[in-house]
């Protein structure tokens, strides 16, 4: 049966609700500011319009410490910076599409969490969260990463119920906490309360490419403390931190250089590679008026990226053995070396079974649509890890174009971002039809 026309008859009654539901998502500020989170709001947006056309019964609002010995799980991670995580108020929402029979299962994952928005100016629209509209894009905070992907999940079950398909196997959407800033303890929530779907589209943007393959990486923080007293004093050496802080900078962008040698695998293109950045750099204050004392210590926050299969242990042992070669040369640091230390997770890459009977199902979606299918590596690291490496729910990256994530000015396309959603639909009806 060619269920297309009835999807795009649907979506074109509906598109006025839709970019309305995603536009006021996008003005909620669902900041993620570790140690704690304002998701709540939106969540609570979502449920309230999703309780419209799926029962009560099947729409679970759970916190990550409802799940029973989470906090013992191996991929439980505590703290950001050192400070515990707190999840009190910050829900996760799972709805469910029941099938008849209950045998395959796929779902729709995303984050309502969205990055802070900093100083800079945003120009399209001076508002961040404005969920505004030009030239066919919407723009705001999280409209790319990942409000369009999380709530074209949820409009992909609407789409299902109200077309009255009646499937075999179980179809979730669920919008989930804490991604950003290497979270994830969110989606190991979900993952844990829900063991048993077999399959999951994640819908962080790729511009409609089917990711089977993610980076990894995590934050890093070298500090320095020179030592003495602080202050000025007659023949008294100035202590001076910057200067450590600018041989450690000249080693980081050493090993950046040998990072991009490293070869990609297969599923990236040539031009891809792995990247290292250093985002602070901190000492002696802010401002001028901060800089009057004598200051002993400074920072340096950095990120680094590695592929897929890459283990941590390797990972870590790598660069810290080619830090300790390179800042050694200096005597300054021969007593008194850095302190290397990671404040976030370390987020593994991610391969796609291919071979994963879901995967026809989407290359199947994609031929019906005559939408161009490219399987490729993404340049991205992202929560997608923890669906096997939690229980054994296989995931791909699909998601919508758009631009400026994390930045100013972030997009996401609208055209894109509709047609995920007949993605989804399609993907669901012939997988767990």
């Amino acid at each position: 049966m060619d269920y297309r026309p009835g999807i795009e008859k649907w979506l074109s009654s509906n598109s006025d609700e839709i970019l309305q539901a995603l536009s006021e998502l996008i003005k909620i500020k669902t900041v993620n500011v570790p140690p704690g989170g304002n998701e709540k709001p939106g969540q609570e947006y979502l449920y309230n319009r999703v309780c419209r056309y799926i029962p009560e019964k099947d729409i679970d609002v759970f916190e990550v410490d409802d799940v029973k010995g989470i906090r013992e799980h191996p991929l439980f991670f505590p703290t950001s910076d050192g400070r515990p995580k707190v999840y009190k108020n910050r829900p996760n929402i799972v709805a469910r599409l029941s099938g008849s029979s209950g045998k395959r299962s796929i779902a729709f994952s995303g984050h309502m969490d969205v990055m802070p928005v900093y100083s800079e100016e945003w120009k399209v629209f001076s508002d961040p969260f404005s969920g505004k509209v030009k030239d066919g894009k919407m723009y705001g905070r999280g409209s790319m990463d990942m409000k369009s992907g999380t709530l074209a999940g949820f409009m992909a079950l609407k789409c299902i119920k109200e077309l009255g398909i009646n499937l075999k196997g179980d179809v979730y959407a669920e919008s989930v906490v804490d991604e950003e800033n290497g979270g994830v303890n969110g989606t190991v929530a979900a993952r844990l309360r829900y063991p048993d779907i077999d399959f999951a589209i994640l819908s962080e943007p790729s511009g409609l490419v089917a990711g089977v393959e993610t980076i990894g990486g995590t934050d890093w923080k070298a500090s320095v403390n020179v030592g003495g007293p602080g202050g000025f004093g007659l023949d008294q050496e100035l202590a001076n931190p910057v200067y450590r802080i600018a041989k450690i900078a000249n080693a980081l962008e050493k090993y950046d250089n040998k990072l991009k040698k490293i070869k990609a695998p297969k599923t990236f293109t040539d031009e891809q590679h792995i990247r290292l950045l250093t985002f602070q750099i901190y000492s002696g204050g802010s401002n001028y008026m901060e800089s009057g004392a004598v200051h002993l210590a400074g920072h340096l926050f950095f990120w680094f990226e590695a592929f897929a299969g890459t283990p941590e242990e390797k990972y870590r042992k790598d660069f810290l053995d080619f830090m300790e070669s390179e800042l050694l040369k200096y005597d300054e640091f021969k007593d008194n070396f850095p302190k290397f230390e990671t404040v976030i997770r370390f987020l593994e890459g991610h391969k796609t079974d291919t071979l994963h009977p879901a995967m026809q199902s989407i290359r199947k979606a994609y031929s019906t649509l005559g939408l161009k299918y490219a399987e490729k590596g993404l340049g991205i690291a992202c929560d997608a890890f923890a669906f096997r490496k939690a229980v054994n729910t296989d995931v791909i990256v699909i998601g919508p174009e758009g631009g400026n994530a994390h930045g100013t000015d972030e997009w996401v396309d609208i055209k894109s971002f509709f047609n995920l959603i007949k993605i989804m639909v399609l993907t669901a009806i012939d997988y767990c039809g």
